[in-house]
């Protein structure tokens, strides 16, 4: 029986979200004492500082400098925010990182995105996440997603092996996939080679559930140990899966 492959990263749907305030010496840096919010999720902390993060910046860099807690002192720990129907997404900054190029890594994301994934926090928790920092935008404020944003996604949770570089999804290597477990093999690698071109390919996208009758269709790829990745539906037009909860489905 293959097991699922251990995707760098699929959509972390947290249950439990929290602030604490924290007091932290910075003396070292010459700030003295300083009292900070976190925000942890499942009792990781996804946000060192909200207090001192500048949410409303295109790109949020919610893991500020250990040492100081100045936002742009250390590299990474950056996310773009972003709404998806009633979620509020937090996704790597894709557009900034493509522009970047060579640059890329001073724009990566959070440590603990590169290990959990892309964070989908309901609204409520957005609110209360919201409701800790003075310029954090409400949710009816934030920046809809793009279908390039939701299809950078699909290739950030893309199995490493077959995608090494989640920012060219041209590189992928197609000769590792040996079959998939739709209804027609050659018709599933069309559609889903469709999904790694250039994201401006679609105009738009719509949110929605697989037909009942539908199964989600797996990809097996050629590794020492068989394993599988979920795709998309098993429909005519397949809605592809970020998550067991959020599927979407591309417009030409």
């Amino acid at each position: 029986m293959a097991s699922h492959l251990p995707n760098l990263a699929s959509m972390w749907t947290p249950a439990k979200v929290e602030t604490r305030r924290v007091e932290l010496d910075l003396s070292g840096s010459g700030q003295g004492s300083c009292v900070v919010t976190q925000v942890i999720c499942d009792d990781i902390a996804i946000c060192n500082a909200a207090n001192l993060t500048d949410w409303d910046a295109n790109s949020v860099q919610v893991e500020l400098c250990e040492f100081c807690r100045v936002p742009g002192c250390s590299s990474g720990g950056r996310v773009a925010i972003r709404r998806v129907s009633d979620r509020v997404l937090l996704i790597p900054d894709f557009a900034t990182m493509v522009e970047k190029g060579d640059q890329s890594e001073e724009w990566a994301p959070p440590r603990w995105m590169v290990k959990r994934g892309v964070l989908a926090l309901s609204r409520a928790q957005w609110d209360l996440i919201q409701a800790s920092s003075a310029n954090a935008l409400i949710f009816d404020l934030i920046k809809h997603a793009s279908v390039g944003d939701l299809l950078r996604i699909f290739h950030f949770q893309a199995p490493r092996v077959f995608l090494p570089d989640y920012l060219q999804p041209l590189m992928a290597k197609w000769e590792l996939i040996t079959c998939t477990n739709g209804h027609n093999s050659e018709n599933d690698l069309r559609h889903l080679k469709r999904l790694f071109s250039d994201p401006a390919h679609f105009d738009g996208f719509e949110i929605c559930n697989p037909r009942p009758d539908s199964y989600t269709v797996s990809v097996f790829l050629d590794l020492p140990s068989d394993a599988e990745w979920l795709v998309f539906s098993s429909e005519i037009e397949p809605a592809i899966r970020l998550s067991d909860e959020l599927y979407f489905r591309p417009i030409p």
